[in-house]
């Protein structure tokens, strides 16, 4: 676990990340940012749809991948 992260830190490196990339969050820094009662992964899952990136759960860590970005297709 990191000394003093913060969820604007984690927000910068998330707006930061270019699409289809990852950023690992350990769990011990998870848990103190979201918590760890019963509306955590609510809440993280919500602040990771903010920042256009999806949540996923692995040993110790939360992975969180940017999306990747709608294509416009054009008719002609």
């Amino acid at each position: 676990m990191r000394r003093n992260f913060t969820l604007p830190e984690l927000e910068v490196m998330l707006n930061g990340l270019e699409e289809g990339a990852i950023h690992d969050l350990p769990r011990g820094d998870s848990e103190r940012l979201f918590g760890e009662n019963d509306v955590a992964v609510g809440r993280l899952r919500n602040f990771a749809r903010g920042h256009n990136c999806v949540a996923s759960f692995a040993d110790g860590t939360i992975v969180f991948r940017k999306r990747l970005a709608a294509r416009e297709t054009s008719r002609e």
